[in-house]
Order: C-alpha cells, then sequence, then structure tokens
C-alpha cells in the first residue's frame, strides 16, 4: 500500500508515494543528507565554490559506487555460500549412500 510522505531535505520539502513507509522514507532522506555534507566537507577550506548541483552529482556518484560495491560483495557472498552448500550437499548425498 503506498503511503504519501512530505519530506523536508536542504530547506524544501519534497511530497512523494512510498510503499515502505514513512520511517524508511525519513532514513533513506537522513542518509542522503550525509552524504551530501561529506561531499561539502570535502570541498569546505578550498579555493573556489562548487555550486550545487555539482555538489549533488558528486553525492549521487558516491552512492552509486557504493551501491556497485555492496552488490559486487553480496554476489561473491552469494557464490562462495552456493559453492559451500554444492560441497556439503555432495558430502550428504555420499553419507546416505
Amino acid at each position: 500500500m503506498e503511503k504519501t510522505v512530505t519530506l523536508q531535505i536542504f530547506g524544501r520539502k519534497f511530497t512523494f508515494q512510498t510503499e515502505s513507509g514513512t520511517p524508511d522514507a525519513k532514513k533513506v532522506a537522513a542518509l542522503f543528507e550525509e552524504a551530501v555534507q561529506k561531499v561539502q566537507s570535502q570541498f569546505d577550506g578550498k579555493p573556489g565554490k562548487v555550486d550545487r548541483e555539482t555538489m549533488l552529482v558528486l553525492t549521487g556518484l558516491n552512492i552509486a559506487s557504493e551501491h556497485f560495491k555492496c552488490e559486487e560483495r553480496y554476489h561473491q557472498f552469494f557464490n562462495r555460500m552456493t559453492q559451500k552448500s554444492a560441497v556439503v550437499l555432495s558430502e550428504l548425498e555420499k553419507a546416505i549412500v
């Protein structure tokens, strides 16, 4: 069941529909804000000003990179478990015979 959620991110209100509900949406928004702050902190005290659009693109790229790394780790874990399960199954089948 979809719910309408309104969140305030960087002083702007955003309203959207979510299936996960308000608590998850707020957690996602908080993670996003944290990711933007991390990018902002990398430019603090450095000459030149980075515009908001560039900051958001860099944030998106960082999030995508983390997502990619998590997927890679998941696939590696899944493959290891598949291999180990096959070994265990083989040993069980030998023991039954």
